[in-house]
């Protein structure tokens, strides 16, 4: 059931993507949605859904590290804010898309990027 569409009820432009349980506290997971890779992170109790890949080289951000309110970058360590995807150390005009996310009936939704 992960990115599919779930009908015009309960939230038009959201998918799918996990069970809520599937994504504990201070955890990542990747999921793919309309083919692009989003990394899901629950940090102190919040969602979060940002663009998997390090604008830099392209690394995973869902097999770095959280750090903070951030995502470490495994291939050079640049530092991405997990609420607004900027970076904090590396390049500071580079950023990844974030996502607006939530929970509802034990399911984690991911509102559909435009």
């Amino acid at each position: 059931m992960i990115g599919r569409l779930l009908g015009p009820e309960p939230f038009p432009s959201y998918v799918v993507v996990l069970d809520e349980t599937a994504l504990p506290d201070n955890c990542m997971e990747i999921v793919e949605v309309q083919e692009r890779k989003i990394l899901l992170a629950r940090r102190f109790g919040k969602l979060y859904a940002l663009d998997n890949a390090c604008p830099h080289l392209g690394g995973s951000l869902g097999r770095g590290t959280l750090k903070d309110n951030a995502v470490v970058c495994p291939l050079h360590h640049w530092i991405f804010d997990l609420s607004t995807g900027k970076a904090v150390s590396g390049s500071a005009d580079e950023k990844v898309a974030v996502y607006e996310v939530k929970v509802e009936a034990g399911k984690i939704w991911l509102k559909l990027p435009s």
